[in-house]
């Protein structure tokens, strides 16, 4: 069986997987340097590149130990070349194609987005075709895939979903991440709450969701000053019943205009297959909702296993495995691209004729 080397940096976590064949995670080891950006509410990407350069080694030592095999036995070094933050990127693919060369073995850029989609598919049958929605903190976009081939619909004009979670868990006085602890609180309200109006886009299948955290900033400024609500104003944690009716109809909001277009692209692409990743899948409205819709309409509904949602090096493993059964190799002009679009054929990345 072949083992594949996942590496992962591209953002705020260091990771390093060892994949057994097409299925079998024997290692899946991550390196967060969430603690170091939460003074600061949000990532900071000098910090992120360093972190990455501190951990990368380490990581992969430790993958290596807990998946109890020889950097010899490694046949295959896939890396996330995009899209993400450039420090940190590059970290990733340096060290990858510093393996790759020192132990003679192919090398495989994959896109980070994909691979969430991919996480999905280890230990499962990977469908021919499928609509995908990956959902994070710097992505929401919905994606088609057919004919082993990834083509975007739509995707966010403004903040992605991830950010309007933080920003809203900003501005509630919740700290940073803001995605749990929202889901928390949205569990204990009233979503029906607040209503918001649904943004208008151009793109049948874009998303916004900027107009949104503005309406919960107006809602919090012009509310009237209670007991419950006064620690918003001194910026301390505000939990009771207006910020938990606020978080839960924020939340139903966002989720139901996300399960809609999902559902809307499955219909008009004739696709009944439905794929989640990203971050953000973990959130559990959107589990509820999405396993809901898909049921009712005899669909098939893909959600990755929690500890796959976040930033993880065992879904760039997979898709690297994937690509490699495909013929797709890539050599050492390839280079870290933060911008790398999804379904984009790269430069330094071909496909060897058999």
């Amino acid at each position: 069986m072949r083992y594949t080397l996942g590496i992962e940096t591209s953002c705020d976590e260091t990771a390093c997987a060892v994949l057994k064949g097409k299925d079998k995670i024997l290692s899946n080891v991550i390196s967060s340097s969430l603690f170091r950006h939460k003074p600061f509410g949000g990532v900071v990407p000098e910090i992120a590149s360093r972190h990455c350069l501190e951990a990368i080694d380490y990581v992969y030592q430790r993958a290596l130990k807990e998946a109890g095999i020889k950097p010899e036995k490694i046949n295959l070094v896939a890396v996330t070349r995009g899209p993400g933050l450039i420090g940190s990127i590059f970290v990733g693919v340096s060290f990858a194609k510093a393996l790759s060369f020192s132990m003679d073995i192919p090398l495989i850029g994959v896109n980070h987005i994909e691979a969430h989609l991919e996480a999905n598919f280890i230990g499962r049958r990977k469908p021919s075709s499928f609509i995908g929605v990956i959902v994070s903190g710097g992505h929401t976009s919905l994606v088609r895939y057919r004919n082993h081939r990834h083509e975007l619909l739509g995707e966010t004009v403004d903040d992605a979903i991830g950010e309007a979670y933080d920003k809203v868990a900003k501005i509630l006085g919740l700290g940073y991440p803001g995605g749990p602890m929202i889901d928390r609180l949205a569990q204990k309200g009233n979503a029906k709450a607040f209503s918001f109006t649904r943004p208008r886009q151009a793109g049948r299948f874009d998303f916004s969701f900027s107009g949104i955290k503005t309406a919960v900033l107006n809602l919090v400024e012009h509310a009237p000053l209670t007991p419950t609500l006064s620690p918003l104003r001194g910026r301390g944690k505000g939990e009771g019943e207006f910020v938990r009716d606020l978080c839960a109809s924020f939340q139903e909001a966002v989720m139901q205009w996300v399960v809609e277009k999902t559902i809307l692209a499955c219909e008009e692409e004739g696709i009944n297959n439905v794929v989640v990743g990203g971050g953000v899948s973990a959130n559990s409205r959107l589990r509820f909702l999405m396993t809901q819709e898909t049921r009712i309409r005899g669909m098939q509904l893909f959600l990755p296993p929690l500890e796959l949602t976040t930033d993880n090096a065992a879904m760039i493993a997979r898709l690297g495995y994937t690509l490699y059964r495909q013929g797709v190799r890539s050599d050492y002009k390839m280079i870290a691209d933060p911008s790398l679009k999804i379904g984009e054929v790269t430069n330094g990345t071909f496909k060897h004729r058999h």
